[in-house]
């Protein structure tokens, strides 16, 4: 970062004195602006040296005030007497804020930490325990609201605060820098102009001298100065070419005098011309660079909003981007994530964080790439991408990237890391890409009850001990269904909807093949497990678990017969899995 701020100041440095070299009269107004240049790069390196140090205050992941934070979320999860679901909504609120960046979750996290302060401090039976509990409530709290006061000191989601002035101050060092630079192009035509002037009138007052001359000598010079005059004319017409034959003298009279001085004046000139050629090529070549760097700033820009908004948005480039550009169109999402990530992560590096999950990317994006699909957003170890062709391309990615996980693990296995596991969740419906934010920052977003269907589709695969999970929406709108091997696992009901959804596995050929060879009896059990046939159901699916142990899917159900065989059905209950978070 320090190389590429000197390349830049050098850059400007060059430009500016190109200026007050092409124009030497005007040296003082062009320091000043140098000045003025350099006292506004040394505010955005302040203002960025700034930036940086708050956010390595404020920490990621498990380091700093947001590590702080979580080390005494884990420390409530598992030591409090706190309920686990209140915990639960505590970090929930504690996401929502990270992600989205809103007060209404700030508001809410304080109201339920007071609520749990409140609790912990009116059970003196546990004393000690409490006393603990209320110092992890109050050190978690102070941890999350610094975090919220740098976060919004930052704006760097909101493009407020200091990033906002950042942001300011580089629009203003780039409108100095293009005055600058259109003031030295005009200096310099000017320049242009007034030199082709000079050479006009001296080559008039030259044509003028010889023919005055002519008229007042006699013939004996007549011939002499018949050549200088065609030399003259020669040497103009060739738009001053320093391959011209310079004269001879004949005589050491005025006019042999005045013949070595027009060759010497020939050689100045063409000395100049040569001069002026260079430094034309000189600012050529700086605006080639300059030219080069814009090229290379347009293609970074495209790896920030991909080509495939600006297709779908109907936009030649991101110039043509607006504020409030949307559009609707029917899509499958897809959530990809890494198991256990943050297990992995605690016995990481920073740096070795940053090369583990930028070694997983490297291994899945080209994936779904190649089956059309395109990146939404990166959520830490997690994926969410778009397919807007059919649901199709979304399976065969999420299929193809077992081979890619195999390819990363054997990296991870020579430097002596355990493997990884992905889950994948994979949903389809109508959603809107289009651009949020204000007139100083947008970004490209997705809005659409899709994308939460989908993570939930993705969370699913934790429960069931699958890799991947798709929706029966999806199912619905397969091309080639008889292409994949599908497995339905269950109805659920997602947390605040009324309409419950099927989902189901997606298996891998081999892994299909065997679990087809028993599917029909693994459906008579979930036919009597949802017909509240306990004991018939947890009979065959108790056999099935002996002859297929591996099937984690059995055990889930094996779990709700022993539950409900115990406690009975929900009030209610009618065959469908009710989740119990959002």
């Amino acid at each position: 970062m320090l190389k590429k701020r000197k390349l830049f100041y050098d850059s400007t440095k060059r430009v500016i004195n190109s200026a007050v070299a092409s124009d030497p009269d005007d040296v003082l107004k062009s320091n000043s602006k140098m000045k003025e240049l350099n006292q506004q790069y040394l505010a955005i390196n302040n203002l960025f040296d700034e930036l940086v140090a708050l956010i390595k205050e404020r920490g990621y992941k498990d380091y700093n005030l947001e590590g702080a934070m979580r080390s005494h979320a884990h420390w409530l999860e598992k030591n409090s007497s706190i309920e686990p679901e209140k915990i639960l909504s505590l970090r929930r609120h504690e996401k929502d804020f990270i992600i989205r960046n809103e007060g209404t979750y700030v508001v809410k996290l304080n109201e339920l930490v007071g609520n749990l302060q409140w609790e912990a401090a009116s059970k003196r039976g546990l004393k000690s325990k409490n006393d603990s509990t209320l110092f992890r409530l109050r050190a978690y709290q102070d941890c999350f609201n610094k975090i919220v006061s740098l976060d919004n000191r930052i704006g760097i989601k909101d493009n407020s605060g200091l990033k906002r002035g950042l942001d300011t101050r580089v629009e203003q060092l780039e409108s100095s820098f293009n005055q600058l630079v259109k003031q030295a192009n005009r200096r310099q035509k000017d320049l242009f102009d007034q030199l082709n002037l000079y050479y006009l009138i001296l080559m008039m007052s030259l044509l003028t001298i010889s023919i005055l001359t002519s008229y007042f000598i006699s013939k004996k010079i007549t011939q002499p100065l018949s050549e200088l005059t065609h030399f003259v004319t020669r040497f103009v017409h060739s738009n001053f070419d320093e391959n011209i034959t310079n004269p001879r003298v004949k005589n050491e009279d005025e006019l042999g005098k005045l013949t070595e001085n027009f060759v010497i004046l020939k050689e100045e000139v063409v000395s100049q011309i040569r001069h002026f050629k260079w430094k034309v090529d000189e600012r050529t070549k700086e605006l080639a660079d300059a030219n080069r760097k814009l090229i290379k700033l347009n293609e970074a820009n495209s790896r920030f909003v991909p080509k495939e908004f600006l297709q779908f948005l109907s936009k030649e480039s991101i110039e043509d981007v607006m504020l409030g550009d949307q559009v609707e169109h029917e899509m499958t999402v897809m959530f990809t994530d890494i198991r256990s990530f943050t297990r992995i992560s605690e016995s990481l590096s920073p740096q070795e964080n940053f090369d583990f999950i930028n070694g997983y990317l490297k291994e899945i994006v080209p994936v779904i790439r190649k089956h059309n699909g395109f990146i939404d957003k990166y959520i830490g170890d997690s994926v969410m991408a778009l397919f807007p062709d059919t649901p199709d391309a979304a399976l065969f990615a999420s299929l193809e990237f077992e081979k890619s996980v195999d390819s990363f693990n054997h990296y991870l296995s020579t430097k002596g890391l355990e493997p990884v596991v992905i889950g994948s969740g994979i949903h389809t419906g109508r959603l809107i890409l289009g651009t949020i934010g204000n007139d100083q920052r947008l970004e490209t977003t997705v809005i659409s009850d899709s994308v939460n269907i989908a993570s939930r589709m993705e969370g699913l695969t934790k429960m069931f001990g699958c890799n991947i999970i798709v929706s029966e929406e999806t199912v619905m709108k397969l091309h080639h269904p008889e292409k994949f091997y599908l497995r339905y696992l269950d109805t659920i009901r997602v947390k605040g909807k009324a309409k419950s959804l099927s989902i189901y596995e997606v298996l891998q050929v081999e892994e299909g093949k065997h679990k087809a060879s028993y599917q029909k009896e693994f459906t008579e059990a979930i036919e009597h497990f949802k017909g509240k046939k306990l004991t018939e159901a947890r009979n065959r699916l108790a056999e099935l678990n002996l002859r297929y142990p591996n099937d984690s899917v059995i055990q889930v159900y094996l779990q709700r017969c022993d539950e409900f065989i115990k406690d009975g059905f929900p009030i209610g209950w009618a065959g469908v899995h009710e989740l119990t978070i959002k």
